[in-house]
């Protein structure tokens, strides 16, 4: 485990314990916790901080969520047509550019004749 960490962590829990249960965006301190926790491989720690960030309020949809956590994890992956529609954007920008770039020479030909 990494000293870094095991500060970070202690100064965390600290920040936990002196807040209580009851505290408004609590989540916070349990996701970064647990954050430090995967850092250092300490998968069963981050897991529990996870669930207990999830259960005070945790938007997995809008934050990095660790699929370990959870196996019904609401978390968007980056799925295939996804993937394949900002090829195609891509492929279609590039195009673009390719259709100017061949105007504007076109131009340059005609113009020099």
């Amino acid at each position: 485990m990494s000293k870094k960490y095991t500060d970070e962590i202690s100064a965390i829990t600290a920040e936990i314990e002196e807040r209580g249960d009851n505290q408004y965006n609590l989540w916070e301190l349990y996701y970064q916790r647990g954050y430090l926790y995967f850092l250092n491989n300490e998968d069963d720690n981050a897991k529990a901080d996870y669930k207990k960030a999830e259960s005070l309020g945790l938007d997995v949809t809008e934050l990095p969520y660790y699929s370990f956590s959870n196996s019904n994890s609401k978390r968007r992956e980056f799925l295939l047509p996804e993937k394949i529609l900002v090829f195609l954007i891509l492929l279609m920008v590039l195009a673009a550019i390719g259709i100017q770039i061949a105007g504007f020479l076109y131009n340059i030909k005609g113009a020099l004749h």
